[in-house]
């Protein structure tokens, strides 16, 4: 599958001149680092050619569109909009389909930079393949710890986060505010099992207790036999915490409550953003009152983010303003900081990844920066599902800015660009 926008204007598009006198800033290109949010410099008027290897298919289907939107958005408010060129493939949610399609877009397609898919096998398949060839791999979601671990790598970057920085810090709240005991869950692939064992690690380092775990396949859609399992545990959990997603999460979050164990107290929290706003309404009340964790939440009150909402309506009114679709617009927005980095030159691919190592600046999110291991830190928030008029939104707890720390004592190890302490 491929699309190219070309040199068309997207639809909603507003000037330069007006998105940087509605922001307040002035001129200055990035050099190692970025003050301004979205200052975009004059550059050479050579093609930039972006490729999007993501989930149009498959579980996580639900996201590949919107993040291919935001950042199609981001290029169409930059001073590159008549010059960037986007290829967009399917990567089925599949690792050996993902590497397929990365290698078509870099050899045949000739991208410049690609921007990866969203499940962490898929990220972690491959980076292992461009490396060796000294190809960009930026990451919105991909949150794969092995990345920026033993497996880090000077070309592959991980704009969102890790499975570590949404698990890990969410264990001290569930603690405190749910009690003492959790009952594990997840899908059965590198993202699920990584964001329980973290979370396990450190529940327990705090006194915490398992009193059970499950694991089923993805794209299950009869969970009956591993609910049966959480109300069967030989102690009743104070919370159940795991990482299921897309389809996945809807089905089970739908069958948790048609199987009672809403109405008898459990509680259900999830992690790395899977309670989206473009799947809330798909699972209706059942998932009222249930909590995720994640570095953004839409609707937030700060500049930046209240330029990306207005932008987004205009451009695509029929879609919701979604953390998809927020982190598609924050990737662009980061790799025009990167091009301004290197004048517009998008062949300069060691001066890209130089600038991206150091990158830091103020996004729809919050505060940015990149850590030295090349995952980002990032504000995390523990999110409320409510239902105000009709409508549903997040009640967010700021948990503090997290980044994710490497080093031998970690399940995924070293990182040979080096560790940050958080």
């Amino acid at each position: 599958m491929n699309k190219d926008n070309g040199s068309k204007k997207e639809k909603g598009s507003i000037s330069r001149r007006d998105f940087i006198k509605t922001v307040g800033i002035g001129g200055g290109a990035l050099a190692t680092g970025v003050s301004g949010p979205f200052f975009h410099a004059r550059a050479a008027q050579s093609e930039i050619r972006i490729g999007h290897a993501t989930n149009l298919s498959g579980v996580f289907a639900v996201g590949g569109d919107l993040l291919d939107k935001g950042l199609r958005l981001a290029f169409s408010m930059s001073s590159y909009k008549g010059r960037v060129k986007f290829f967009l493939e399917d990567s089925q949610t599949k690792a050996d389909v993902a590497v397929q399609k990365a290698l078509k877009l870099y050899e045949k397609d000739q991208v410049h930079i690609l921007m990866g898919p969203i499940g962490g096998h898929e990220s972690a398949a491959i980076s292992a393949v461009l490396t060796p060839k000294k190809k960009l791999l930026v990451e919105a979601f991909g949150s794969n710890a092995n990345l920026v671990g033993k497996d880090c790598s000077p070309y592959t970057f991980l704009l969102g986060h890790s499975t570590y920085n949404v698990t890990v810090p969410l264990a001290p709240w569930f603690f405190k505010n749910l009690g003492d005991k959790v009952f594990l869950v997840g899908a059965d692939y590198t993202t699920g099992r990584d964001a329980a064992l973290f979370f396990k690690e450190a529940f327990v380092k705090l006194g915490g207790k398992v009193v059970g775990e499950l694991y089923s396949p993805l794209g299950t859609s009869e969970y009956a036999p591993y609910l049966a399992q959480i109300r069967n545990a030989k102690e009743k959990p104070s919370g159940i915490f795991g990482f299921y997603a897309g389809s996945d999460l809807i089905s089970f979050v739908r069958q948790f409550d048609e199987f009672g164990l809403k109405k008898d107290g459990y509680v259900y929290v999830d992690t790395v953003g899977a309670f989206s706003m473009t799947v809330l309404p798909a699972m209706g009340d059942a998932i009222v009152g249930f909590y995720d964790c994640f570095h953004t939440v839409p609707y937030i009150d700060n500049p930046q983010n209240k330029i990306f909402m207005a932008s987004w309506q205009k451009a695509y009114p029929n879609d919701m303003i979604d953390e998809f679709g927020m982190m598609g617009f924050d990737t662009g927005t980061c790799l025009i900081k990167a091009l301004d980095a290197v004048k517009g030159d998008a062949s300069n691919t060691e001066g890209l990844a130089a600038a991206l190592h150091k990158i830091e600046y103020e996004s729809p999110r919050g505060k940015i920066k990149m850590g030295v291991n090349n995952g980002t830190i990032v504000p995390i928030y523990v999110r409320r599902v409510v239902r105000k008029d009709g409508k549903f939104r997040h009640e967010a707890t700021f948990l503090g800015n997290y980044g994710t720390p490497c080093g031998p004592q970690y399940e995924w190890g070293a990182c040979k660009l080096g560790c940050p302490s958080t």
